[in-house]
């Protein structure tokens, strides 16, 4: 009788610290998942204002679209002329992951 309570007793605590290790290592598994996600928004926001800098410098005359080649992201932007004024219409959205930044500017 004594030996079953000490296996059963054994089987909880080991049932108990298995689950705990589970949820600590979910909870790791997360933070860096949101680590990587923060750092390549930092980057695609990096992307769009070298990107809006370059296209607001440059002159836009007869262009319709323009490309940045990347690795982790593809980078877009669509011109649009009305008469003197340019509507740009930037995307930069990542290759890999669920994260996309946008940004419309007029440029007269």
């Amino acid at each position: 009788m004594k030996k079953s309570y000490t296996l059963f007793i054994s089987i909880i605590l080991i049932t108990l610290f298995s689950f705990l290790a589970i949820s600590i290592l979910e909870t790791k598994a997360l933070r860096s998942s949101n680590l990587s996600n923060q750092y390549l928004y930092i980057q695609g926001k990096n992307h769009l204002e070298f990107f809006k800098k370059y296209i607001i410098d440059s002159d836009l005359k007869d262009i319709t679209s323009l490309e940045i080649k990347d690795d982790f992201f593809n980078i877009i932007a669509k011109i649009e002329q009305k008469d003197s004024i340019f509507i740009i219409n930037i995307l930069v959205k990542a290759k890999d992951y669920d994260i996309s930044l946008y940004e419309q500017i007029i440029k007269e």
